[in-house]
């Protein structure tokens, strides 16, 4: 009997390393991350989109590995978009309208700049403003959202290799006694361009490149062409691709928020095809590009978004099926986190927002 155990025993140790090492994920570097936000994108969001697509494959299910963020703010269980992009960006929960701050005015430093420092190339790209509290919480300082002139003075200082949107006004319509904030970037050393097409045309970078292609948000999918913000984020990626320090890059579907607010399914739906295109590109990126994650999530949930059948006979088979909003404002839902590529095992499971700025700087700034 003990020499049966004995061989067991054996067998089982032999066995052991083999079941361990499959099921151990595969710690693999990190060069470049690409950071996709769907701004006020909740599941019920998500749903609609895979509803509308009959259930064929969405960006979503490509998705290797899921997790779920949790986005109260420090001083609300219901965030704005300032304090939820700081707590992605830095790493710590701040008060709603804060940028890059403390209530105490301590000053966070973010992944951008500091992936910047390790001498990666920075994009930002979103379809609303560039001013606009997501964006700026990768790159300002400031106790509140609305101070633009602070958000701009700190953009023009900060100088991504490329950031690309809207709110050319918001750097031209005051002049201060050095000209206006478009004068100070020119300045500064940073190349303007005005339109989409414009930036297609770069086939390298020798300044940072600052796109103001709209006076105020660039315009909604519903209003022109549904490619923009994958055709800027693969232009970016053939810019960026040159560093082979690699690069960080956050992209914005900013107007799926917009949507959202105006329980306007038509236009969410548009914006999600635009937000689909955008995450396949990335994906696609990295696919062939060794050392590239990709991570989609969401600031936080807009309007609460439910599918609901139109039939409340549930014994019945499938009738018409519709989307329902609680609300006209953020709710306090948490989003997901889809991961896809290098190390993405690592962004699985639940967690605070701040939690995704932590493992994202782990993977990223080995030092």
């Amino acid at each position: 009997m003990k020499k049966i155990i004995c061989i067991v025993f054996s067998a089982m140790m032999v066995l052991m390393p083999s079941v361990a090492k499959d099921k151990a994920p595969k710690s693999e570097k990190v060069n470049n991350i690409i950071l996709l936000i769907g701004d006020g994108m909740g599941l019920g969001v998500a749903g609609a989109w895979m509803v509308d697509r009959n259930y064929e494959p969405t960006c979503f299910d490509r998705a290797q590995f899921v997790g779920l963020s949790k986005t109260y703010s420090l001083n609300s269980r219901v965030t704005d978009s300032a304090a939820s992009g700081t707590a992605m960006a830095t790493g710590h929960k701040t008060n709603n309208s804060m940028l890059g701050v403390l209530p105490d005015g301590t000053r966070l430093g973010t992944i951008a700049e500091a992936a910047k420092e390790d001498g990666k190339s920075i994009g930002i790209i979103v379809t609303s403003y560039l001013l606009d509290a997501t964006p700026a919480a990768f790159y300002a300082h400031t106790s509140s959202r609305g101070n633009l002139r602070q958000v701009e003075e700190d953009l023009i200082a900060f100088q991504p290799d490329v950031i690309l949107g809207g709110g050319r006004c918001n750097f031209t319509d005051q002049k201060w006694e050095d000209g206006t904030m478009l004068d100070k970037a020119v300045a500064s050393g940073i190349k303007v361009l005005e339109t989409p097409e414009e930036y297609y045309s770069m086939t390298s970078l020798d300044a940072p490149v600052l796109g103001l292609f709209a006076e105020g948000s660039y315009p909604m999918v519903i209003d022109r062409d549904a490619d923009y913000l994958a055709d800027c984020l693969n232009h970016t990626l053939e810019l960026l691709d040159d560093n082979k320090k690699g690069f960080f890059i956050m992209a914005e579907g900013s107007h799926i928020d917009h949507a959202a607010h105006a329980n306007n399914t038509e236009q969410l739906l548009f914006e999600m095809e635009e937000f689909d295109k955008a995450v396949n590109a990335a994906m696609d990126y990295a696919d062939t590009h060794k050392g590239t994650l990709v991570i989609v999530t969401a600031d936080h949930d807009t309007g609460g978004a439910s599918l609901v059948s139109d039939n409340k006979d549930f014994h019945l088979g499938d009738s018409e099926i519709g989307v329902r909003y609680t609300t006209t404002g953020h709710t306090g839902t948490p989003v997901v986190i889809y991961s896809y590529g290098a190390s993405a095992w690592k962004f699985s499971g639940v967690m605070e927002n701040t939690e995704l700025n932590r493992r994202m700087r782990e993977v990223l700034l080995r030092k």
